[in-house]
Formats: structure tokens, C-alpha cells, sequence
């Protein structure tokens, strides 16, 4: 059961490192255990909210929203991300959910709710690398976004968003693996015995490392390829990721991107994952992906019907 939470509570949750999560809750001992005595994560887990990544600028300097001004803001949260999953074709395939714990923003930090200025690199490769769906060309696959591609989803680092996502956790002595059910996307992070791969070696999924810092689960995740961004973020980022128990149903998540190459300052996201039911349905991007061709095909109409104008 979640927790209500007063705004000047939530304020001070805010400013506690999820690093000591878990580790004096009074309730720590009733939280899912292993055999082996490690947290237990694992088991059906779903993320998503209506509270943007950002700040929006109207809101600048407010954490949270009392109930009755969330009902107004919701009117045109909703209309907003109406009209961009209409675009999408995708209509009907949302859930319009709340604000988490009425907040405004998902970034904890800075405290202003926003991502840190980028460098000169940063933003040319946001402009790169992540514009808008609309605004990419279409010459072949690879000028598609990774998540349209089928390559990969946008599980690294979780994002919630207003249509909720379902992941499956599986745990052993020596490794965590999560399965998240759009793209089928299987991320392995080892725990023990697994040393560093060479910088020289890249991945979509870059490398990740998990350790426990008391009952939090904390994963540094290097060496990715630099093909796709973390809205800016270049192939030397540095993602931290921690989740630890804050009750029996509810695991807080959050991440950390450092980049000092890309922004002024690192930032923080967080946000609550729920415990839900299975079970997770097969994806199959690859086999049912008719976007792609048609895509492809759209574009190729376009100038068809450019060339013919007079």
C-alpha cells in the first residue's frame, strides 16, 4: 500500500540520499529477503507516472502540487501527451495515471527539477542524436530511432512514463536480471566475480556491475557505443542506478547520470516501481515490427509526390 505523504514530508524525502533506504526503517525486517539474505527484487515490477522529467517552466520553484492545483495542471498534462501519442498512432494506448506524490518533476536533483546546462558536445549530440520522431529522416533503418529499430527499449535507465511499463526481476547469489516486457529487453548485471571489460569495448547496452550497499542494489553501468543518448549524454557516461525496499510493495529507483564531458553538473532521477502481477506477454519487436517498412515506404510516397508538384 502506498504511502500518503504530506508536502513538507515529501520535501524532506527528497533531500535523503536513497542510500539509506532500508537501512533504518524500523519495518526493514519485514521486507522480501533471499535464502540468501540479500533483498529480494525479484518478481513483477511496474513503473510510470504523469509527472514530467522535467520542471515545466510555470512551475519553476514548486516541488509539489496541492490536490486541487494538480486537477488543473492535469488538464493540459493530459491533453499534451493526448495529442503526441495521437501521433503516434497510439491513441488509445495509455493509461492516464497521477502525479507521483504530486510531484512536478522527476529530477531530484538539481533541485530546480531540470537537467544541468549541456556543453557544446552535449547539445550537438542531443541534436544528433535524439530529435523528435517526426523530424528524422527516413533513408534507412539506421537514420530510425534504437526503440523503433527493435534494438533496444528504453529500459537503460528505466524510464517512467505516462504509459506504464511492466519488468520481471530475477535474482541469484551472483547476478540480478531484469526482463522488461516492451522490446523484451534482458539486461544481466552480474554482482560477483565478473571483472571490468576493456574501455575498447562498446555496447548498445553498455556494461553493467551491480554490487549491495546494505539493502540498496546499486549498478554502475560504462562502455556504451554512443550510437543513442541519454538526452545528451555521450559513449564515456557514467550511469548509477539504485534501488532499495521502502515497503514490501514498493521499490524506490532512481538514477544518476555523470557526464562532465556532456553537462555542467551530474542529475538524479527518481521515482517509485510497484509491485504488480504477471504474467510479462513475448514482445516479438523484431517479428511483428511493421512500422519499419512502412515507414521507409512513407517517406518513399512523400517524395514521390514531391517530384511530381509542378
Amino acid at each position: 500500500m502506498r504511502r500518503v505523504v504530506t508536502r513538507l514530508a515529501l520535501v524532506g524525502t527528497l533531500l535523503v540520499p536513497l542510500a539509506a533506504a532500508g537501512q533504518s526503517d524500523p519495518d526493514a525486517a519485514a521486507m522480501p529477503r533471499t535464502p540468501w539474505g540479500a533483498p529480494d527484487f525479484s518478481g513483477y515490477w511496474e513503473y510510470g507516472t504523469t509527472t514530467p522529467l522535467q520542471r515545466p517552466p510555470e512551475l519553476a520553484g514548486k516541488l509539489v502540487l496541492t490536490p486541487e492545483e494538480a486537477r488543473e495542471y492535469l488538464v493540459g498534462r493530459y491533453a499534451s501527451i493526448g495529442h503526441e501519442r495521437a501521433l503516434q498512432l497510439n491513441a488509445d494506448w495509455w493509461v492516464p495515471g497521477d502525479l507521483t506524490n504530486g510531484r512536478t518533476a522527476l529530477i531530484v536533483d538539481p533541485p530546480d527539477g531540470r537537467i544541468p546546462q549541456r556543453t557544446a558536445a552535449g547539445a550537438a549530440r542531443l541534436e544528433a542524436l535524439a530529435p523528435p520522431l517526426r523530424s528524422r529522416t527516413a533513408d534507412g533503418p539506421e537514420d530510425r530511432e534504437r526503440y523503433e529499430r527493435c534494438i533496444m527499449g528504453r529500459s537503460i535507465p528505466m524510464e517512467a512514463r505516462p504509459a506504464p511499463r511492466l519488468a520481471q526481476v530475477f535474482q541469484t547469489p551472483d547476478q540480478v536480471v531484469f526482463l522488461n516486457e516492451q522490446n523484451y529487453e534482458r539486461r544481466f548485471i552480474p554482482l560477483t566475480g565478473v571483472p571490468p571489460i576493456p574501455s575498447s569495448i562498446r555496447q548498445w547496452r553498455g556494461e553493467a556491475r551491480g554490487r549491495w550497499d546494505g539493502d540498496a542494489l546499486v549498478v554502475e553501468t560504462t562502455n556504451f557505443n554512443g550510437k543513442w543518448t541519454i538526452h545528451g549524454a555521450g559513449p564515456d557516461v557514467r550511469l548509477v542506478e539504485r534501488l532499495a525496499f521502502s515497503d514490501p510493495d514498493t521499490l524506490e529507483y532512481e538514477f544518476t547520470v555523470h557526464d562532465p564531458a556532456s553537462f555542467a553538473a551530474p542529475w538524479t532521477v527518481q521515482f517509485p516501481i510497484t509491485r504488480a502481477t504477471g504474467p510479462l506477454y513475448e514482445f516479438a519487436c523484431h517479428e511483428g515490427n511493421h512500422s519499419m517498412p512502412l515507414i521507409l515506404r512513407g517517406a518513399r510516397a512523400q517524395e514521390a509526390a514531391a517530384r511530381t508538384v509542378p
